[in-house]
């Protein structure tokens, strides 16, 4: 077998391991017509070059990373370019320009977002890398996002809000606590760019998708915040593509999106979750509700929403998708 042919047969048999699929030797014979004994020479090959490892079990195998860790002192460093151009840019030369540039964005906005947002005095950096993806963790140990939205709000507005409320609020984007000097679209484009986004802080848990719902209100409770990302590092997505779905070339930020069942913790029942959802969407002109997770919406939130605010708002079209039976119904109901 030809060494591309060899590469890609790894890289198979990797993917199926992190899958944790326990028919990963047989697919791979399959899939690239070679013998039982040639996988398992593809399997000491990998252990012996650091990306395998054996555990035992009915998974016996599992991914190495190789880890860099490093500490940013917010006294000696507040440029975010310079720490991903000396620190995290040589760790990802090799990679594809799109998948750099997209590391670039990322780590640097959320880099940025630490230092002078959080109060954070120390801010750590770290950078998993395998064959297969890449994963960065930025920490730090300042007030904490959401106990910063909090206070912002307690300013702005009088009100004082749940952390939960404090995440929602990062879910349209657009959003910030210091808008005299940001626009708020650094973690929304952010966690589109990704393949796994996630922000904690306090046990609450930001993220656009449920797939860690789960792990919502667990752990160790910390005043800072953890901002974990993952990216393939064969993906072919491209930044001006992604942003290209939600801004315009003359008027900016226009289209957003919204996970609803994320957004309100569950399923939204009242007027005033659909007034609150409106006052979110201001300053947008096309928004896609994603109802995934969502089995059913109450009367009076529909009514309000779909037959109060969005008549209202005859600049503003409104989409939804993966709706249930039982939520097109209460729409269409309030609709008309």
């Amino acid at each position: 077998m030809k060494k591309q042919e060899r590469l890609e047969a790894e890289k198979f048999l990797l993917q199926c391991i992190f899958e944790e699929d326990p028919d990963f030797v047989d697919r791979t014979m399959e899939a690239f017509s070679v013998s039982r004994s040639t996988v398992y020479n593809y399997i000491n090959h990998l252990q012996d070059t650091g990306e395998l490892e054996r555990v035992g079990g009915s998974m016996p195998y599992r991914i190495v990373y190789r880890t860099s860790r490093f500490t940013i002192d917010t006294s000696k460093e507040r440029s975010e370019d310079r720490v991903y151009n000396r620190d995290v840019a040589p760790l990802l030369a090799d990679y594809p320009a799109n998948v750099q540039k997209i590391w670039r964005y990322a780590i640097t906005s959320m880099l940025n977002n630490a230092m002078e947002h959080s109060g954070a005095s120390a801010i750590i950096c770290v950078v998993s890398r395998s064959r297969l993806c890449t994963i960065v963790g930025i920490l730090d140990n300042g007030a904490g996002i959401f106990r910063r939205i909090q206070q912002a709000r307690r300013e702005e507005t009088g009100e004082s809000i749940t952390t939960a409320e404090a995440a929602s609020l990062l879910y349209t984007g657009g959003y910030t606590s210091d808008a005299d000097a940001h626009r708020g679209e650094g973690i929304f484009f952010t966690s589109r760019l990704m393949d796994h986004f996630a922000i904690r802080s306090d046990m609450q848990l930001f993220t656009p998708v449920g797939e860690d719902e789960e792990d919502e209100g667990t752990g160790e409770r910390f005043r800072g915040t953890a901002v974990q990302m993952a990216l393939n590092n064969d993906t072919d997505r491209e930044i001006s593509d992604v942003m290209g779905r939600y801004v315009d070339p003359e008027e900016g930020f226009i289209r957003t999106e919204i996970p609803v069942a994320r957004f309100f913790g569950g399923f939204p029942v009242s007027r005033s979750e659909a007034r609150y959802l409106g006052e979110r969407l201001e300053g947008f002109k096309e928004v896609t509700l994603d109802f995934a997770g969502v089995t059913e919406i109450g009367p009076d939130f529909a009514h309000e929403f779909f037959g109060v605010v969005v008549p209202r708002r005859p600049d503003l079209t409104v989409l939804t998708e993966n709706t249930t039976d039982g939520v097109a119904a209460a729409i269409r109901r309030a609709e008309r």
